[in-house]
């Protein structure tokens, strides 16, 4: 599937006050389970170190319905829900370019 055809997300979270470490050490654990995405970048604000922002690039469409519809969806959320400050801000997109070219 060809860059441009992949589903993606952009995600921001806030933890609360005292929970920053474990809510990144959370995100990034969870990429690696769902084994839904084949790209991510979990990024750290330097003005606000309890923001996070994640950029998911899933393998297909399949894949991301897989991971959505399945329970590790509802364990990760549920788990990580417990260290954010505030609603989490998530915005479906597709990458335009990025590299390396092929994560592989």
């Amino acid at each position: 599937m060809a860059l441009k055809d992949q589903p993606a997300y952009i995600i921001k979270m806030r933890a609360k006050p005292g929970h920053g470490d474990k809510l990144f050490a959370l995100a990034t654990e969870g990429m690696y389970k769902s084994g839904a995405s084949d790209r991510f970048i979990i990024l750290r604000e330097d003005a606000d170190p309890d923001v996070l922002w994640n950029i998911e690039v899933f393998r297909s469409d399949e894949a991301k319905a897989a991971y959505e519809n399945g329970p590790l969806a509802d364990e990760l959320r549920d788990e990580i829900l417990e260290h954010v400050a505030e609603m989490v801000m998530r915005v479906e997109a597709h990458p335009y370019s990025a590299l390396p070219a092929d994560p592989a």
